[in-house]
């Protein structure tokens, strides 16, 4: 017998089975698929509920209305988006975690996925930036803190020309065709001139993808040329991109020295804001008893492990306390950035101010 018709004898004779079979499959598809949608809608309808209670839960609502603004799901890859209420949006969240997963229990959809096949490459880094540099950004779970673009106190040297601005704005680059708009140039400052100290206050203007960092300091009429020692506590604030293209930041005046020999001829005069406040007498916001490393030294945790070396000649911060164990005595400082740390006595010369 033909091996066709053998097949042919053999479907027929197994027709029952094969139809309750197709059956059982596509019936347990149906269910695992009514199932699911069941499910979906019921974390739809509980996130729906929370809506006027957790800004979390709108904020999924808005990226949805953003990225799909008809509204019909299946046009969400053609129907536009919205980048304005997006940018709108993200600049409100503190936390995406949280944001991610109510939109997953409204749309079924994942967050990031879809921000980032509706966005360009750089709006969506755009998008990243602006969230995890709010400074409300939220630290539960193991969450990261918000991004700093420069710590508070920190010295910033302009490594090329950048310009000084008035407010966090890139828009005006000072070209003379425009000159008859807005311009918050202050000035130019050039390479290797040592700026100020960040004040710890930043933005991020999206429009034009520009990281700013808010930069002061107050003179010291003192230690001034003369031409500015009228100009005693006066105090100078403005904004300059934190770029590393542009400007570099130091957390200590000696690696500052090192690199940017001129900078120490500024140092003296320009000083932090807080300088006639009690809040700088020595170096950036620190008291009057400052140390010196006087060789190769281990800077210490509260647990007092190595945390860092540091090179000769190098300021740590202000003193805080002297703790004698017995076995060694060693030096409690403050660093710029207001964290305590310990150091031993024997690599360290005092210098009162």
């Amino acid at each position: 017998m033909p091996i066709q018709q053998k097949v042919i004898e053999a479907v027929n004779k197994n027709r029952g089975k094969i139809i309750n079979g197709l059956l059982i499959v596509g019936g347990t598809y149906l269910a695992y698929r009514f199932g699911k949608k069941i499910i979906g809608d019921i974390s739809k309808n509980a996130a729906q509920s929370q809506a006027d209670d957790k800004p979390s839960v709108r904020q999924a609502m808005n990226f949805r209305s953003g990225l799909n603004p008809s509204g019909v799901s299946w046009l969400i890859s053609t129907d536009g988006t919205n980048e304005k209420l997006i940018f709108d949006t993200a600049r409100s969240i503190t936390d995406l975690d949280e944001v991610s997963k109510n939109y997953k229990d409204l749309y079924q959809s994942n967050l990031l996925d879809d921000l980032q096949r509706e966005l360009s490459s750089d709006d969506y880094s755009k998008l990243l930036t602006i969230v995890s540099s709010n400074p409300k950004k939220s630290t539960k779970n193991g969450s990261a803190p918000p991004v700093q673009f420069a710590k508070k106190s920190n010295l910033v040297v302009a490594k090329k020309e950048v310009t000084i601005r008035k407010t966090p704005d890139a828009s005006n680059h000072g070209a003379f065709y425009e000159m008859f708009s807005e311009n918050n140039i202050i000035r130019k400052a050039k390479a290797g001139e040592f700026i100020g100290y960040a004040t710890g206050k930043q933005h991020f203007d999206e429009v034009n993808n520009v990281k700013f960092i808010e930069v002061g300091y107050v003179v010291n009429g003192e230690k001034a040329p003369s031409n500015l020692r009228s100009m005693n506590k006066k105090k100078y604030i403005f904004w300059v991109s934190s770029s590393s293209t542009y400007v570099d930041i130091f957390e200590y005046y000696k690696p500052m020295f090192d690199r940017y020999p001129e900078s120490i001829k500024l140092t003296p005069w320009m000083k932090p804001l807080d300088f006639f406040e009690g809040g700088d007498k020595s170096v950036k916001g620190m008291s009057f008893s400052r140390l010196l490393t006087l060789s190769h030294s281990q800077v210490l945790d509260e647990k007092f492990k190595v945390i860092a070396h540091v090179s000769p000649n190098t300021l740590l911060g202000s003193l805080i306390m002297t703790l004698d164990t017995g076995k060694g005595r060693f030096y409690k400082f403050k660093t710029v950035d207001n964290t305590e740390r310990w150091v031993n006595a024997n690599h360290i010369k005092i210098q009162e101010q």
